[in-house]
């Protein structure tokens, strides 16, 4: 087990004093089914929810794409941060006061790294705004002149222009004393296709410096100003910048302190809104709005107006968007610019005072969603009629809320001259099929998971991991159990370095707690990775009709996994000695019998 930077009982404080049920709850709107509560997964897209939160033992798994761990893995996952930043949030969260962690050599190899190519983009920020400024620059600041962009929101934003030169950053970059390595992992300098020698990432192009929330900058966008493609180009992922959670302007939207954010496309749309005034605006970065994009907006936003363009791709654009927004918990409603224009040709037409009025009278997602398929229908034709408010059902069953649904439903049967009974009739048999599949799933799921953990399943199940995980549960579950195993297993008769570590950590929590709490199991491992397994050897219960069953099932899988390595010694074999004593081996392995 890897030295924790923490010690263990400030771990345990902090994850006792936040329920794994309330952290979630602030990302995943869940319902409670039994002892457990069921919600959307957060990590894949899915229909039916199967996401899982276990309350009593203080862990979370998707029996969809088997996401799991405990409240320090979820927020590791949510917030894409490392352990000590999610007991630093959960302590914070809960009052407790941390001491100075322990920092090993890696994590601090680690940070220093980061601290680097933080560095390093702030000075590439200030060399390509420099750039702006001279000579170079001038066709850049005649498209900012064009676009009317404000010289103080340029400023602010710290618009720049990258050289159209084959290495001018990479040169100012050696300058100031930072190695080839550092520069390549900052994503800004790229190695020649040939092998020979390296080149700036970005030439020729106005530059959008892309800021954390904490304004720190993380990557750039460039956008070409001549004929070439493609248009925009955007930094790679790297250990500062994920495309797919960062948001463009969020952290000058979070300084406007509203609890509403607007979302737009692209980065003129988001920079003219702000420069009108409307500073709670936020833009995704050339990439489709995701659920991490939901995720990270969540902290600063409980309501969003979508305002994309309103052309087909625009329309289709938001049209995703929304459920990604909904499923995340926002309150979201959709503005459409008039007349196919986009927010930055409108305000500069119409003025600020307009596009204040197109927010005011911005519509429910609902709306939106009925209007779309409303031009698909012509209304006097009673077939189309009736795909309508067919279609529109199918859009109001998915609403928790009865009075929206009522309020919808008055509205449709209006469009249609549909009577209302008839089509809240078409809803509530709508409401009821996806509740009985979301039941039917959800035991399915259940069913397969009790089948591959149970004592029977035991008996057919050929796979080795199965086994380890079966015996991992029984020792955390019976110190009796894992006594005896501990007198009969050896370190390398488990397969999976994560198993070996897991077992040792079982051993030290009986002797040091006299319990194995699944989640605190889970909290001695720091990497998602590991806390996903660990918390998978706990998400099924192994079950035996009684104690006669569960003892033939231990002893099955200790002789299959003790068995399984003198196979794999057997055929490495390198002497006639070595054969024999392991065959011998083989041979007691038969005599083996564990009683509990």
């Amino acid at each position: 087990m890897r030295e924790m930077r923490y010690p263990r009982e400030i771990i345990d404080e902090v994850r006792m004093q936040n329920d794994i049920v309330e952290v979630v709850s602030r990302y995943v709107p869940l319902k409670q089914k039994g002892s457990s509560y069921f919600g959307l997964c957060p990590f894949h897209n899915e229909k039916t929810p199967s996401f899982s939160v276990n309350s009593e033992k203080q862990f979370y798994y998707c029996f969809g794409c088997g996401a799991a761990g405990n409240v320090f893995g979820f927020l590791m996952e949510m917030e894409n941060c490392d352990f000590p930043e999610a007991l630093k949030r959960l302590a914070d969260r809960a009052h407790i006061l941390l001491p100075e962690p322990e920092k090993s050599a890696q994590a601090q190899a680690a940070e220093q790294l980061k601290a680097r190519l933080f560095e390093i983009h702030k000075i590439a920020g200030r060399f390509y705004y420099e750039a702006l400024q001279g000579e170079e620059g001038a066709q850049a600041r005649a498209y900012l002149q064009k676009r009317q962009m404000a010289p103080t929101i340029a400023r602010k934003f710290g618009i720049g222009y990258s050289p159209d030169r084959y290495d001018a950053l990479l040169k100012h970059l050696q300058q100031q004393g930072y190695t080839m390595g550092e520069m390549l992992k900052s994503g800004l300098v790229l190695e020649n296709k040939d092998g020979k020698g390296y080149h700036d990432r970005f030439r020729g192009r106005l530059m959008f410096p892309i800021f954390d929330v904490q304004g720190r900058v993380v990557g750039f966008g460039g956008r070409i100003l001549g004929k070439g493609e493609p248009k925009y180009l955007n930094s790679p992922e790297t250990v500062l910048f994920n495309k797919s959670r960062n948001l463009y302007g969020l952290n000058f939207a979070k300084a406007a302190r509203k609890r509403e954010l607007i979302l737009v496309e692209g980065y003129m749309d988001m920079l003219t809104i702000y420069q009108a005034g409307f500073h709670n605006v936020v833009a995704s970065l050339g990439t489709a709005f995701n659920q991490e994009h939901a995720r990270t907006l969540k902290r600063f936003a409980d309501d969003v107006i979508l305002l994309y363009d309103s052309d087909e791709a625009g329309t289709n654009a938001a049209l995703r968007a929304i459920p990604v927004l909904v499923q995340g918990g926002f309150r979201v409603k959709v503005v459409q610019v008039p007349d196919g224009k986009d927010p930055d040709e409108f305000i500069k037409a119409k003025g600020a005072a307009e596009f204040s009025k197109l927010l005011v009278n911005a519509v429910h997602y609902i709306s939106f969603e009925i209007a779309c398929i409303r031009r698909k229908y012509h209304l006097e034709n009673p077939e189309h009629k009736v795909r309508f408010a067919t279609e529109a059902a199918e859009i109001l069953a998915k609403l928790d809320s009865e009075i929206e649904r009522n309020v919808y439903l008055g509205e449709v049967s209006r469009m249609t001259g549909v009577e209302e009974e008839a089509i809240d009739s078409e809803i509530r048999k709508l409401m009821r099929k996806d509740e009985e599949a979301f039941r039917r799933e959800a035991e399915q799921r259940r069913q397969q998971n009790r089948k591959a953990y149970s004592g029977a399943g035991v008996k057919t199940e050929k796979g080795l991991l199965e086994a380890q995980k079966n015996l991992l549960f029984v020792s955390a579950q019976y110190q009796g159990i894992y006594e005896k195993l501990k007198t009969v297993l050896e370190e390398t008769d488990f397969t999976e370095e994560i198993f070996r570590r897991t077992f040792s950590a079982i051993g030290q929590l009986w002797q040091e707690s006299g319990t194995v709490f699944p989640a605190d199991l889970v909290s001695c491992f720091e990497e998602p990775q590991e806390q996903k397994a660990v918390t998978e050897i706990f998400a099924m219960q192994l079950s035996a009709e009684n104690e006669a069953d569960l003892e033939k099932a231990v002893n099955e899988q200790v002789k299959r996994l003790k068995r399984t390595k003198i196979d794999h010694l057997l055929a490495n074999a390198a002497s006639a000695e070595e054969i024999q004593r392991l065959v011998e081996a083989k041979r007691k392995l038969d005599s083996l019998y564990i009683t509990i």
